[in-house]
C-alpha cells in the first residue's frame, strides 16, 4: 500500500520509539557523510528519493503501530541525525554549506520537515513473505556498469564535478546524437567527461574501465584537486568545439564519443596545455589560425577518412587506428597528432 508521509511524522515515530531502523534484514549504517549530504541537499532542493519500505505491525498489548523499516533505513538514519543537528552541510551542498538544521532559515526548516517521503507499508506481513517481496524486486535489477558503479562509490569533489558538467552538457550530448537518453541514465556521459579530465590532468592515457577507474581513486577526495580550475579549463575547449566546430560536423563520426575525446585532447592541449602523459613525442603547441574555417575543413577531411570503408592513401596510419581499438594507448598516439595538426591549421 503506497502512501505519503512527511519527515516530521518520521521523526515523531522516532521520538515515541515506535519507528524501528534496524530489523534483522537491514544493514548497518554503512553511508559516508558525502552520501548523507547529498541526500539532505536533495530534500533541501525538493528533489525526489526513492521510496521507503515499511512493515507496519500492531502490538495488541500496547495497542500500538510499531514501524519496521525493510528498506530505506539509512536515509531515514541521515534524515533523523540532520533534524537533531548531528550533520553539518559540507561544501558539496553549494549555498547551504556548513548549515545545521537549527541555523537554517525558518523557511527552510519548514520545507525540510514538510518534506514528502513515498512509503510502501506492508502491513503485518511475516519475514517469508517481506524477503519474497525482495526477492523479486531484486531480480528485476539490472547489473550496473562501470560507470554507475563509480557514481555509486566515489563521493568526493572529482566525482561531483564531473558529473555535474557531464549533466550541464545535456542539450549538447542530445543535440549531436553523441549519446541517447538510455545511455545517459546508464551516465557513458559521465565516463566521457571524466576521460576528458584525464586529458586536461594527465595527459592522453590508455583507456577502458580499469584506467577510468584508477583516475577517480587517483583525485577522489585529494586536497590539492581544484574543481574551480579543471571546470574551467574543460569548458573554454568544449565550449569551443560546441560553438566552433560542431555546427559543420552534425552527424558526421567525428563527433562520436571515441573521436570526440581526441579532437578534445587536441584542443585542450592548444587552447589550454596539457601534460604529454603517454604520447612520446607531443606536438609542438601552436595557434589556431584566424581563419576557423581552415580548422573546419582539415576536421571534415578527418571526418572523411574516419567514415571511409577503404583505406585512404593519404592518412592511411590515422585511418587504421580509428578503425582498430579507439581506447588503447597505441590509437590514440597516431590520432592524437593529428587532430592537433588539423586544429592549428
Amino acid at each position: 500500500m503506497l502512501e505519503q508521509f512527511r519527515i516530521s511524522d518520521f521523526i515523531e515515530w522516532h521520538d515515541a520509539k515506535s519507528l524501528k531502523l534496524n530489523p534483522d534484514f537491514q544493514r548497518g549504517s554503512v553511508w559516508t557523510p558525502a552520501a548523507r549530504i547529498l541526500l539532505i541537499d536533495t530534500i533541501l532542493r525538493g528533489l525526489p528519493v526513492p521510496k521507503i519500505f515499511i512493515r507496519s505491525k500492531i502490538d495488541r498489548d500496547s495497542k500500538r503501530a510499531v514501524r519496521e523499516v525493510v528498506d530505506g533505513q539509512q536515509r531515514l538514519r541521515a534524515i533523523i541525525d540532520f533534524a537533531a543537528d548531528k550533520i553539518t552541510l559540507s561544501k558539496r551542498a553549494r549555498e547551504f554549506a556548513g548549515f545545521k538544521f537549527s541555523t537554517l532559515s525558518d523557511e527552510l526548516q519548514d520545507h525540510f520537515l514538510q518534506y514528502p517521503l513515498a512509503v510502501d507499508q506492508l502491513v503485518n506481513a511475516d519475514d517469508r513473505l517481506v524477503l519474497d517481496i525482495f526477492a523479486r524486486l531484486n531480480s528485476y535489477n539490472v547489473k550496473l556498469i562501470p560507470s554507475e558503479l563509480r557514481h555509486a562509490e566515489y563521493q568526493g569533489d572529482f566525482k561531483w564535478s564531473i558529473h555535474e558538467e557531464a549533466s550541464k552538457y545535456f542539450d549538447t550530448w542530445d543535440q549531436y546524437d553523441i549519446f541517447s537518453h538510455r545511455e545517459m541514465v546508464r551516465m557513458l556521459n559521465d565516463s566521457l567527461v571524466s576521460e576528458m579530465y584525464g586529458n586536461i590532468l594527465d595527459g592522453v592515457q590508455d583507456g577502458g574501465a580499469p584506467k577510468i577507474e584508477a583516475l577517480y581513486k587517483k583525485y577522489d577526495n585529494r586536497d590539492d584537486f581544484d574543481r574551480e580550475e579543471i571546470e574551467n579549463k574543460f569548458e573554454t575547449v568544449l565550449d569551443f568545439i560546441i560553438e566552433e566546430l560542431a555546427p559543420s560536423l552534425a552527424g558526421r563520426s567525428i563527433l562520436q564519443p571515441p573521436h570526440l575525446l581526441m579532437l578534445f585532447a587536441a584542443a585542450a592541449h592548444v587552447l589550454v596545455g596539457i601534460p604529454a602523459g603517454s604520447i612520446p613525442d607531443m606536438p609542438e603547441r601552436g595557434a589556431l589560425p584566424e581563419d576557423l574555417n581552415l580548422v573546419r575543413d582539415n576536421l571534415a577531411n578527418l571526418a572523411d577518412i574516419i567514415e571511409s570503408v577503404e583505406e585512404p592513401q593519404v592518412n592511411a596510419a590515422f585511418w587504421r587506428a580509428s578503425k582498430s581499438s579507439t581506447q588503447r594507448i597505441a590509437s590514440r598516439r597516431v590520432r592524437f597528432p593529428v587532430f592537433v595538426e588539423a586544429l592549428q591549421g
